[in-house]
């Protein structure tokens, strides 16, 4: 497989030539789908550091050295620079010049694009994380690569990649917020498997994520959730969702033609799951009005068992 290819299997190049059968994987079919990662496997899939996870806060341990990330260039109203349909999902390639460092993260890392995961419509949910065995309607990736390392580089390397990872979660208040709004109103040209648009647009990383805290946040090492699931990943997943009304999240569905774009959770395998000092002071409030994390699974257990299986 050539290094374009590799790009576009990937999902970290955008281009009208990317074709879901190039890169011989799914999301649907039992000979190409998730449990065919694993066991063909495809790449590094049945990897023991494998994403997502289900992330149960009873189980999580405070860091006091992740502290608030620093963001640069995500007010940048510039960024992004295009829009392509891969098949798999739609994603924004941006410009250079957006980054995060601080958080303990081992360095600053370039924001090079953000995509999204999702179920079939706001009621079907699809989000690949799982918060206490709750599943949110989509989840939204920002994907960094370490400064100063080459894509392959970054690859090889166990803290090549960081990726920011958001939940989305529905409201009733249609059309909102604007920054979606806006974005979503571009989905229709790029309705096709490998269309792509060059964009324009006067929008914002930051007006995609408004509401959100950042200063809380979980914190382990994973993988890439696609082929090749190279084990790559610093992931940062914040507890706060993003919150986009319900008839914007329902358009990947019905413009795009794509649902239930997700890999099932995988086993932990001994890893542990850190939290930023801020979730830490949120859970200890919560135990103390008396309400209990566990009590919101759901289902992540059959889920594992069924792809284990």
């Amino acid at each position: 497989m050539d290094v374009f290819l590799l790009l576009l299997c990937l999902g970290l190049l955008s281009s009208v030539r990317a074709k879901s059968h190039q890169c011989d994987w799914c999301y649907h079919r039992g000979q190409c789908g998730p449990s065919a990662w694993v066991s063909r496997p495809f790449g590094h899939c049945n990897g023991q550091r494998q994403s997502p996870v289900d992330i149960r806060t009873s189980g999580v341990t405070t860091d006091p050295n992740l502290t608030e990330l620093t963001f640069t260039g995500y007010r940048e109203k510039n960024i992004m620079r295009e829009l392509t349909n891969n098949g798999h999902t739609v994603q924004v390639t941006l410009r250079p010049g957006a980054g995060v460092s601080g958080g303990g993260l081992s360095g600053w890392y370039s924001a090079v694009q953000f995509h999204f995961h999702w179920g079939n419509s706001a009621d079907f949910p699809g989000s690949e994380h799982l918060l206490d065995g709750q599943r949110f309607p989509m989840e939204l990736h920002i994907v960094h690569v370490k400064k100063g390392k080459s894509l392959p580089a970054a690859l090889a390397d166990p803290e090549g990649i960081a990726v920011l990872g958001f939940f989305i979660e529905a409201t009733e208040a249609g059309g909102t917020p604007e920054g979606w709004k806006t974005l979503t109103s571009l989905l229709k040209e790029v309705a096709g498997t490998g269309y792509t648009k060059t964009l324009a647009l006067f929008l914002s990383l930051d007006e995609l994520l408004r509401g959100v805290d950042r200063s809380k946040f979980f914190r382990y090492r994973g993988s890439l959730t696609t082929p090749d699931c190279n084990e790559a990943v610093v992931w940062t997943v914040f507890q706060e969702p993003v919150r986009v009304s319900r008839d914007l999240i329902d358009q990947f569905t019905t413009v795009l033609h794509l649902a239930d774009v997700y890999r099932p959770v995988l086993p932990l395998n001994g890893r542990s799951i850190f939290s930023s000092p801020a979730v830490g002071l949120a859970l200890g409030a919560s135990s103390r009005d008396g309400s209990s994390p566990d009590q919101l699974l759901t289902g992540a257990e059959e889920e594992l068992n069924v792809l284990s299986g």
